[in-house]
């Protein structure tokens, strides 16, 4: 997985002519970050790209989904028009799946989303996400199949029967099929959550940054 994600962004890069040398410089990281890749892209580095690159699309970068650029006729441009629900989960007492089955959808506030693909939009609430997600900020989620594969060292949205969390997940320490969930705040401790008490994983496709104010 992370050998595909390290070639396809080589591609990128070749394709911008920019160096590995140059893409260092621009991302803060050492010259031999490219070459030294043994997973994923963090959170922290798809955030800075998105800044930086915003004509790459981050899902074929990661996943290898649509094409490598993003421009007026791409799939992953969103029309004005393309709406979405934007679920109440931090106000509900509840999860997704509660909210995605039925006629509760329609009762939901539709909002653009910015690129395609999206099945629902969430709002972060609380700090344990800091700095990459902020209080209040909006993500644009999209179910992945879990028994195909997780991709750990990712933020994921992850439904469960006591709620919604946004956290990075990794493999349990006690059972391979559990799932530990860590908050980039290093104030929160992992949570261990067991496989049988998990309804769905979301993917987040991007977000849109809002800072909480008083």
């Amino acid at each position: 997985m992370a050998s595909e994600v390290k070639d396809r962004l080589l591609q990128y890069l070749k394709y911008k002519r920019i160096t590995q040398s140059e893409f260092s410089k621009m991302m803060g990281v050492s010259g031999a970050y490219i070459g030294a890749m043994r997973r994923s892209l963090s959170d922290e580095k798809v955030y800075k790209m998105r800044q930086l690159f915003p004509d790459l699309n981050t899902s074929w970068l990661l996943y290898g989904e649509g094409e490598m650029l993003i421009d007026e006729d791409s799939e992953d441009s969103a029309p004005e028009e393309y709406l979405v629900p934007l679920l109440p989960v931090a106000a509900f007492a509840g999860n997704l799946q509660s909210w995605s089955e039925g006629y509760v959808l329609a009762q939901c506030e539709k909002i653009v989303a910015p690129v395609k693909g999206v099945d629902f939009a969430i709002r972060i609430s609380g700090d344990s996400m800091e700095p990459v997600f902020h209080n209040g900020s909006t993500i644009f989620i999209k179910r992945i199949n879990d028994k195909a594969f997780i991709p750990w060292g990712n933020a994921m949205v992850i439904d469960t029967e006591n709620g919604v969390l946004v956290k990075n997940v990794y493999p349990g320490p006690k059972h391979p099929l559990d799932i530990e969930a860590r908050s980039y705040n290093p104030q929160y401790p992992p949570i261990n959550i067991p496989t049988d008490s998990i309804f769905g994983l979301y993917r987040i496709l991007t977000s849109i940054t809002t800072y909480a104010t008083m």
